[in-house]
């Protein structure tokens, strides 16, 4: 039982409760603290709420939730400030490890958004292998890069001496397209220092694919550590709408089937980059492996519907990916560069078949052209009832939410990056008029269209995300788009029952109803009553799903 707090239910009134009562891992009451309290029997537990809030559990709608426990399994270099102390740090590590032993570390910076780099060191510049080998001579070392999303190229990796060896890169050796860079020393040679100018890296799939990757038990155990850390964020319900490569869907299966996946997770599947409409293709949909009709295969825990369809992509970046098939490195995805009609084709077969489509659009021409083939699709096969998805969204027109309302598209926001982490970068390209429909998030609600939040691991707070919708805030504290904040009941629903609404749950789960899951978050502040700034930093004091305490501070 909770009491002595305001339990937010967030059902179709946002009616608030004084207290409520859990059974059998669902809601059993609500009502009063007097009413709900007259049940409990000498084995209840009541957890005092000590004025604090009691929310629905939270629906990450695009996770990359396998992806957190990845940042733990290299050393940080956090807290650095300066190449002595990075030194200090591959010296540690190089200690502990047998000489000739690779030496990998996480990349330069603080996360989650690893920002001013190399600013942030006394310096001003990244080490050097010259550098890295004073620390470790006898070892190959390597410093990862970051996934470009979690801050914006260029991604910045090093190498020391040995490890270049083991890569055969010497001061012929030349990158594999034009958005690697190899830096130099004055008379040539390498210098160790790789910068790349994509969002997706390739160096370690091509110049350093030497270097050791990320094996199954690194991604088992690493799932185990994202299901802690997402709990501890409030999540209890996972939607993984960038689509999951084989390997990661083989992750997520063996978890569930040792009863340790704690966080209810939708999966989409990932194609394998380069995949046409082939006969085997259209036969794994003809025989549910997406599911289809928007019913999912799985259960309560793990469901897979839909296939993830991309559109646009860089077609260097994409081969070279693909070579290195079915590892996807830090991505979880399988990167791929398709042209329209191959994202048509794929559409037009996943509606043939009943299948789900999840796709991404940030600008205003990839939204009209995803729309276009949404509408030829239901034409064809009337998908409007399948809940077809597009995400990130930075720039709708009106016509795009009409067609997005009538073909019962869910629109799909990360606004920790649209609008806190690009969004004055953003506005400075726009013209004044379109600045005020940037991020157009209550325009997308107003509009009837089903709208919902997502962390895209970028990083995974969901109070953070609540924040940016309601204050509309850049990195730079400059207002972006205020016009368009959301409230903190349509933030609230956003990151609830309408994550539901995404994965066909609203009648399971999303809100604090008799009947539905007890996904729950408890908070010490109360959600409606304290002040805005706070939410960004707020976190859970207890998270449960289905009844059971998960996480507890």
């Amino acid at each position: 039982m909770f009491t002595n707090g305001r339990v937010y239910t967030v059902d179709e009134r946002f009616s608030v409760a004084e207290a409520v009562s859990v059974r059998d891992g669902k809601i059993h009451t609500l009502g009063s603290a007097k009413d709900v309290l007259a049940a409990a029997g000498p084995d209840t537990r009541v957890v005092d709420l000590r004025g604090g809030s009691l929310l629905p559990g939270f629906v990450d709608a695009h996770a990359h939730m396998d992806r957190e426990g990845l940042k733990y399994v290299y050393p940080s270099l956090a807290g650095a400030r300066s190449i002595e102390d990075i030194l200090a740090i591959v010296r540690t590590h190089a200690s502990k490890t047998p000489r000739g032993g690779w030496v990998v570390t996480m990349p330069v910076g603080d996360p989650p958004f690893y920002q001013n780099v190399p600013g942030c060191l006394r310096e001003g510049r990244l080490p050097d292998r010259h550098d890295l080998d004073r620390a470790a001579p006898d070892h190959p070392v390597f410093i990862r890069g970051i996934w470009g999303h979690w801050n914006r190229p260029p991604i910045l990796s090093i190498a020391n001496s040995r490890a270049l060896a083991a890569a055969g890169i010497t001061r012929d050796t030349q990158p594999p397209y034009e958005g690697i860079e190899i830096g130099r020393d004055a008379d040539g040679a390498p210098n160790g220092v790789f910068t790349e100018h994509e969002f997706v890296p390739a160096l370690e799939f091509t110049l350093m694919s030497v270097v050791p990757r990320f094996d199954h038990a690194m991604r088992m155990a690493a799932m185990r550590e994202s299901l802690a850390r997402y709990h501890a964020a409030g999540v209890t319900s996972a939607c993984e709408a960038h689509g999951v490569a084989d390997e990661v869907l083989r992750v997520f299966r063996e978890t569930h089937r040792a009863g340790a996946l704690s966080v209810r997770s939708n999966l989409v599947v990932s194609p394998p980059a380069g995949t046409a409409v082939s006969p085997e293709l259209e036969s794994m949909m003809a025989a549910g492996a997406f599911g289809g009709d928007g019913l999912a295969t799985g259960d309560h825990w793990l469901r897979v519907a839909g296939i993830y369809a991309q559109l646009g992509g860089n077609p260097a970046v994409a081969r070279l990916l693909a070579r290195a098939a079915p590892y996807t490195g830090w991505g979880s995805y399988y990167y791929d560069a398709v042209d329209s009609a191959r994202f048509r084709d794929t559409v037009f077969a996943a509606a043939r078949h009943g299948v789900r489509v999840f796709t991404i659009a940030s600008s205003e021409a990839a939204v009209s052209e995803v729309l276009a083939a949404f509408e030829e699709a239901h034409r064809r096969y009337d998908v409007a009832s399948r809940r077809w998805v597009i995400c990130h969204l930075y720039m709708l027109s009106v016509a795009h939410l009409e067609a997005m309302r009538r073909l019962g598209v869910v629109a799909c926001a990360i606004p920790a990056t649209s609008v806190w982490k690009n969004g004055t970068l953003r506005l400075a390209q726009l013209t004044p008029d379109a600045r005020t429909r940037f991020a157009p998030y209550r325009e997308i609600v107003e509009a009837g269209v089903p709208f919902c939040l997502a962390t895209d691991n970028a990083p995974p707070r969901p109070f953070f995300i609540l924040w940016s919708v309601i204050a509309r805030t850049g990195v730079d504290g400059a207002a972006v788009a205020p016009a368009q904040a959301l409230t903190r009941e349509q933030a609230l629903r956003a990151m609830t029952t309408s994550g539901a609404w995404l994965t066909f749950e609203e009648n399971v789960k999303g809100s604090i109803e008799p009947g539905k899951y007890a996904d729950l978050v408890a908070i010490d502040a109360d959600w409606l009553g304290m002040p805005e700034g706070a939410i960004r930093e707020l976190a859970p004091a207890m998270t449960v799903v289905g009844g059971r305490v998960v996480f507890e501070r």
